[in-house]
């Protein structure tokens, strides 16, 4: 008789967590004959900044970096019975002049509800995403002492994209271009005379096939971005426009999807009445084979 008692039945179930609040612990508990356990493990991304508004000329404003993920796989036996995960909050978008969005919160994985390296199996990255658009780093597996248990994998965030001058639109990122998640894209700028249009997030995949569109019209807003769950992908949010003239407030961010950057304002006035698209929250999934 041929003897596959070591052969894992590749029978999963998934659990998985969305975040509940910023730096709220939630438990998982390992189920029975439980054999391997597979993790994905994203933080959140970034809000989208507001640059120095002026009745004269304007600059928009840069997008949010994306979060840093982690996966890894661990055999069942080496872990206890209960893991403790936070799921970091995504930045909110900037709401206020000269002022950059929200940092992305880290997301965590460890034998107790805390931060320590000395108790994590893992962390999505080494630093937060950054409203000023600078994309998590990369996470150092190694230093998670139970994170020496398994085989892991860590992956940097992207950046968001650089604000539009006065005269010119935001700069817009593509899709899939490095990583499944993205950073936001920028904010048009504007003068007296003239708006320029928010930057956009571009694709030309069979995966993730509608651009998320920058605001096109005077202080239009930008699209928020979207994503799927199965494959894993998404985008930040567009830029707003720029607000021609001399009073009135550049269009809205987008936001971004799960561990994406929130789109820049568009340049205006007053940042009254817009904001930064927020960044999307992070997220982890845990896959048991039995």
């Amino acid at each position: 008789m041929l003897d596959i008692s070591h052969i894992p039945s590749q029978q999963q179930q998934t659990f998985t967590f969305y975040s509940v609040g910023a730096g709220i612990w939630q438990t998982w508990n390992k189920p029975r004959n439980a054999k391997f356990i597979e993790i994905f493990c994203l933080g959140g991304g970034a809000g989208g900044a507001i640059s120095t508004v002026t009745a004269g000329s304007a600059n928009g404003s840069v997008g949010g970096g994306s979060a840093g993920i982690v996966k890894g796989l661990i055999p069942a036996f080496l872990l206890p019975d209960t893991i403790y995960i936070l799921v970091g909050k995504g930045g909110a978008g900037s709401t206020g002049n000269a002022t950059n969005g929200g940092v992305g919160g880290i997301s965590y994985i460890g034998l107790q509800p805390l931060i320590s390296e000395q108790t994590l199996i893992c962390k999505s990255s080494t630093t937060t995403a950054s409203g000023n658009r600078t994309g998590a780093t990369t996470s150092v597996v190694s230093l998670s002492a139970f994170g020496n248990l398994g085989l892991f994998t860590a992956v940097a965030g992207v950046d968001g994209s650089v604000a539009g001058s006065s005269t010119t639109q935001g700069a817009s990122q593509a899709a899939l271009a490095t990583n499944i998640t993205t950073g936001g894209a920028g904010g048009g700028g504007k003068t007296t005379l003239a708006f320029a249009a928010g930057g956009n997030i571009t694709s030309a995949s069979v995966i993730l096939t509608s651009q998320v569109n920058g605001g096109v019209t005077d202080a239009q807003n930008g699209d928020s971005g979207y994503g799927t769950l199965i494959p894993f992908c998404g985008t930040g949010g567009a830029g707003g426009a720029g607000r021609q003239g001399a009073s009135g407030a550049g269009g809205r961010g987008g936001d971004g999807w799960y561990g994406c950057g929130g789109g820049g304002v568009g340049g205006g006035t007053t940042a009254t009445g817009t904001k930064g698209g927020n960044g999307g929250d992070g997220l982890v999934i845990i896959t048991v084979i039995t």
